[in-house]
């Protein structure tokens, strides 16, 4: 959400002078707007829907798939925690990931049991409870 707010940000403010001059380059900041729009919507869908699994979610029993270091991702030197999870909804298997600096997520094995709680209306939502930091 953050890179995408950004992104239409930075083409905005670059289109509103290019229009007002009536300039034909006006298309490449539209082409920022249109991207950063599209990853600000996909972030925002994203965190929604975990945010309404934890508030709406129906409870599953799940289980660690796997745990490993996320090395795509360094903040302060460190790498976070991918934590990839498992869980059945109406006989369809499905997965969750989670992304975190929780030291915790280091300390889970896989196929230890946790618990899931996902969107009923869109099982694609779901989260971890209690939630990792």
């Amino acid at each position: 959400m953050l890179v995408g707010g950004i992104f239409f940000l930075f083409g905005f403010l670059m289109f509103i002078p290019m229009v007002v001059n009536r300039l034909w380059a006006a298309v490449l900041p539209a082409f920022f707007m249109l991207g950063g729009g599209s990853m600000f919507r996909y972030g925002w869908r994203q965190a929604s829907g975990v945010l309404k699994a934890f508030r709406h979610g129906r409870a599953v029993e799940g289980s660690v798939h796997r745990v490993s270091w996320d090395t795509s991702t360094t903040v302060n030197g460190e790498h976070p925690w991918k934590l990839v999870y498992i869980f059945t909804v109406e006989g369809q298997r499905r997965e969750g990931i989670i992304t975190t600096f929780d030291s915790t997520a280091g300390e889970r094995s896989s196929g230890q049991r946790l618990w899931v709680l996902y969107d009923e209306t869109d099982p694609s939502h779901s989260a971890v409870y209690p939630p990792l930091a």
